[in-house]
């Protein structure tokens, strides 16, 4: 398929690839469920289908928490003997006999299972692709074209995975002992490790799991393409403190501080949220550091997303410009000082507050350095995409200089229709919007479409003049202004 173009209306759906089931899977979406809601998207003419990060998560299994930005899911990926090289019958059902499978399948996704689970059979795999590599000459020289090709980030990768294991699955590089907080020290470790030989092959085998899955990714690309429909991936804005990016390049980020957003007053259900905003507990960025090496690891974000989209959201664009910080940890911690006075939050962090970082937009000397850095990453991430499309995620007003950046590099926006009104809540059509946009009802923060509905359903039945029946009459507005029943 040729660079996607935005020349016309184009509709598309949007679906975590955990949420895809199929009749053989681990309980959890995988990447032949996604060839299956390609095909699905080319018969009912939806010409976009768009999923969230697809990066590997441990612990937390948020896709916007990775511990890496380059290595993909193992959670994610299909576990067919035809997909995966060395996977026989016997080793599925030696690891994952029917009847557990059966149990993974009912409820919600057990991600911390399932990744193991996959984890597991994935080394057993290869093991006994290795064994029998004179067998497969031609497959074995694509895994290693694959690892000299990721010769950037994967080696690297490899030992952090490693060292994870050695500490029983816990990723926070700053609770292992300090010969590992290092790479250059940790590689030593490795070095003179007595049981160097067995690690060498795990390290290889997690290799071998990141190949597997650019295959499986590259298929659903080539499936998509044969089939005329875009794939839309999404790069996280941050990654996680206890990442092996954070690990093996701390001067790119602040770990003394935690970014998030500041209050907002709409979508957000959370009442920590209320008193100070969304903590993510995720590491600024230096981007004096990042500047100084030609922003070599934002490019090489860029560039790994290309690899398998046709287009790429960019979450919280807001944040290139200017990063909201918390001098406290997210989670427990921000609840706790949701709590607390100005005064007693004074106390507790030295005399530091929540900042914006250049400054606040409000200050028009801060609005500018705002606008300027901004305009520079953006500029990169545009350079590095190529023929990949780039769609900024910026919910709420975009302030004037956010729109010329946008404008000017010629980057679409995400839009969401129920916010884009007037002062008596009268919805805008979309032929004001920003071309190009795309029109979306919800997040991967919001609950669905079919709740909005409910929800404004209920409150219109309550009060028949109240903004629920308003809002509800106005989404349900069709293009010639004629308006639908909004309580049957």
């Amino acid at each position: 398929m040729s660079a996607p173009t935005f020349n016309k209306n184009l509709a598309g759906l949007l679906v975590p690839v955990f949420a895809l089931r199929h009749a053989n899977d681990f309980g959890i979406g995988d990447t032949l469920a996604m060839k299956e809601a390609v095909t699905f998207c080319k018969e009912n003419r939806l010409a976009v289908l768009q999923t969230l990060p697809i990066h590997e998560t441990i612990g937390d299994h948020s896709p916007y928490n990775p511990i890496s930005s380059r290595a993909l899911s193992p959670a994610l990926l299909d576990l067919s003997p035809a997909n995966v090289p060395g996977l026989t019958d016997g080793v599925l059902s030696h690891f994952a006999p029917g009847a557990w499978l059966a149990q993974l399948r009912e409820g919600t996704v057990k991600h911390h299972t399932v990744q193991l689970l996959k984890l597991h059979i994935l080394l057993a795999a290869f093991h006994r692709f290795k064994a029998a590599q004179a067998e497969n000459v031609d497959l074995w020289h694509e895994f290693e074209e694959f690892q000299k090709n990721a010769a950037d980030w994967l080696p690297v990768y490899t030992l952090y995975r490693l060292l994870i294991r050695e500490y029983e699955g816990n990723p926070n590089w700053t609770q292992w002992r300090p010969e590992h907080h290092r790479v250059e020290a940790a590689e030593g470790w490795f070095e003179s490790h007595p049981e160097r030989r067995y690690l060498t092959e795990l390290r290889q085998g997690f290799a071998y799991v990141q190949w597997v899955a650019w295959r499986q990714w590259q298929e659903v690309r080539r499936h998509a393409d044969a089939c005329g429909v875009m794939l839309m991936g999404e790069m996280s804005f941050g990654v996680s403190k206890s990442s092996v990016d954070v690990w093996a390049s701390p001067e790119l980020f602040d770990v003394e501080w935690n970014m998030g957003t500041r209050p907002i007053v709409y979508f957000d259900t959370n009442k920590d949220s209320e008193r100070w905003g969304q903590n993510w507990g995720l590491p600024p960025y230096r981007w004096e550091n990042h500047r100084s090496s030609g922003f070599a690891w934002l490019r090489g974000r860029i560039a790994s997303e290309r690899q398998f989209f046709h287009i790429c959201r960019l979450d919280h664009l807001r944040g290139y410009f200017r990063a909201y910080m918390f001098p406290w940890a997210g989670g427990a911690r921000h609840t706790e000082f949701a709590t607390l006075t100005d005064d007693e939050v004074l106390r507790r962090t030295g005399g530091r507050m929540p900042r914006f970082v250049p400054g606040p937009d409000e200050d028009p000397v801060s609005a500018r350095m705002n606008e300027l850095q901004g305009h520079e990453i953006i500029s990169v991430m545009k350079e590095a995409a190529g023929e990949m499309h780039l769609i900024a995620e910026i919910m709420g007003n975009m302030p004037d200089y956010m729109r010329r950046t946008l404008d000017d590099l010629g980057v679409a926006n995400l839009v969401f229709p129920q916010l884009e009104r007037t002062d008596d809540r009268t919805l805008l059509p979309p032929s004001t919007y920003r071309r190009p946009s795309l029109g979306a009802y919800a997040n991967h923060d919001h609950a669905p479409l079919a709740a909005l509905y409910e929800h404004l359903q209920a409150g219109a039945k309550a009060d028949l003049h109240g903004d629920a029946a308003k809002d509800l009459a106005n989404l349900l507005a069709s293009p010639d202004g004629r308006h639908q029943h909004p309580t049957r």
